[in-house]
């Protein structure tokens, strides 16, 4: 956990070094102070201070050279070299293969922003994530090349990490609320609960089961808000109303929507986070009369271009390259230093029904 207790304070050295460069007017190729020097003058640690130039030469702000030391680089050289060599795509394996939460699309879309650039996989563990995203950090930090990183469904320890690394980086997904230093992008995850409590409000469903997944994220509980809001506006009790977090497992899915659906004698309706979750009570589901069985609707679905839905879904207003693209310009305005714009961006998304709907 040293990174995070360290982070915020290699940014905040880096800062102090960028300000004495610019009050001391050095030029392109002038030396700058040594390790040992600036840690004396900060009153910090030697690894400190280098992780700060690590971080600075990301930039392109300074280059560092074996025997010659670290060297000012005029404004535009940094300009140039502070386009990105490569960007670290983090994600979990199952989210992309169960989410679909990065298509073909949104690659094409980020690539064609950042032209050029290696796009690499990074895939977090269930377990030791903090020593993983450590590890990825410090390494892009001792390379020389400057490297980004997009954050997909990624979770607080993930965010606050990076955060305090002052690494260029996007949140794809919902940004947690504790974490403020990071540019984000997602689809407007309150209204998606809204839109689907609406569509089994007018399916004349009268007890609902929300089912989660059993790891949460900030997005969920703003889902888990628009939906909650809505069924209380239509004056749904709340003994009506059912939450589970579920893992992604079909037979433990099936067993509570079955225990679920053996105790409602009410039309009922399921909110799904994903399609794995909506797949398991549509198989509970299958041996009841067609007046029981439940009405299925999904936040998150995996589902190739063009592709039927097998239930009324959630999708983004934008294309998927229009998505990617946004991802690219975010970082590439990071990566510059700059402050991207927008800071926060919101996808508006609306529901799209089988077509045998």
């Amino acid at each position: 956990m040293a990174a995070a207790a360290t982070g915020p304070r290699i940014v905040e050295v880096a800062e102090q070094i960028l300000a004495d460069i610019r009050r001391r007017k050095l030029r392109a190729g002038d030396p700058y102070l040594g390790t040992a020097e600036t840690a004396q003058w900060l009153r910090v640690s030697g690894s400190t201070v280098n992780r700060a130039l690590q971080l600075l030469a990301q930039r392109g702000v300074v280059q560092r050279r074996q025997r010659q030391g670290t060297i000012v680089l005029e404004p535009a050289a940094r300009r140039t070299n502070s386009s990105l060599h490569c960007v670290h795509l983090v994600v979990r394996r199952d989210h992309l293969k169960i989410e679909g939460l990065l298509s073909d699309g949104v690659l094409l879309g980020l690539q064609g922003a950042l032209s050029g650039v290696e796009l690499q996989f990074n895939f977090r563990p269930d377990a030791d994530e903090t020593e993983y995203v450590e590890q990825l950090i410090a390494g892009i930090l001792a390379s020389r090349q400057p490297a980004g990183l997009v954050l997909i469904r990624s979770s607080v320890v993930t965010q606050r990490l990076v955060a305090a690394s002052g690494l260029p980086a996007v949140v794809s997904g919902t940004l947690q609320p504790s974490v403020g230093d990071l540019p984000s992008i997602d689809r407007d995850q309150r209204q998606i609960g809204v839109l689907l409590a609406e569509h089994l409000l007018a399916a004349k469903c009268r007890r609902f089961l929300l089912l989660l997944r059993d790891r949460l994220t900030a997005g969920d509980h703003l889902m888990l808000d628009g939906a909650m809001a809505t069924l209380a506006q239509a004056e749904v009790p709340l003994s009506a109303v059912t939450v589970r977090c579920l893992p992604t497992d079909a037979n433990a899915i099936a067993a509570e929507a079955q225990t679920w659906l053996a105790s409602s004698s009410e039309r009922p309706g399921c909110l799904c986070r994903t399609e794995t979750l909506a797949a398991g009570v549509a198989q509970a589901g299958s041996p009841l009369k067609a007046g029981r069985r439940p009405v299925i609707v999904v936040a998150d679905a995996a589902r190739p271009s063009g592709s039927a839905l097998a239930y009324p879904t959630i999708e983004p207003e934008v294309t998927a390259e229009s998505w990617g693209a946004a991802i690219g310009r975010m970082l590439a305005a990071a990566a510059r230093g700059e402050r991207p714009d927008p800071y926060r961006q919101m996808i508006p998304v609306r529901l799209a029904l089988p077509s045998d709907a």
